[in-house]
């Protein structure tokens, strides 16, 4: 039996959109979604290549580890830019939160986008 095409999508550092968009699907027509998405899951364990348990280091499970790679991998992307720019512009103060709060936000938010700004120019 032949490897299916997501089989062979290797993880870059520019096509985390691809991968995880395949690796989601190859999961999910097996069944072990639900993996990635709930974290009481099992614990993380072994047999992660080399080049990315440098970055998974810290994750317990398997969605955190999840999480670690998207954090990495599609922090630089134009798409990520072009998220984190209309979340600004759809960013509005929700009735009832406090201005500090809503401020706070803001600032989380432009923090992002500075940080995908720095990395595309390195």
């Amino acid at each position: 039996m032949s490897p299916s095409y997501a089989d062979t999508v290797k993880l870059v550092e520019d096509n985390y959109f691809h991968w995880e968009f395949n690796m989601r699907m190859e999961l999910s027509r097996k069944g072990l979604l639900a993996h990635i998405i709930k974290p009481e899951f099992d614990p993380l364990t072994g047999d992660v290549s080399l080049t990315y348990q440098v970055y998974i280091h810290g994750a317990l499970t398997a969605a955190d580890a999840w999480n670690l790679l998207q954090e990495q991998f599609n922090r630089s992307t134009l798409t990520n830019r072009f998220l984190i720019t209309k979340k600004l512009h759809v960013f509005k103060m929700e009735a009832g939160t406090r201005f500090v709060v809503h401020v706070d936000k803001f600032k989380e938010i432009v923090l992002q986008m500075e940080m995908t700004i720095i990395i595309t120019r390195s």
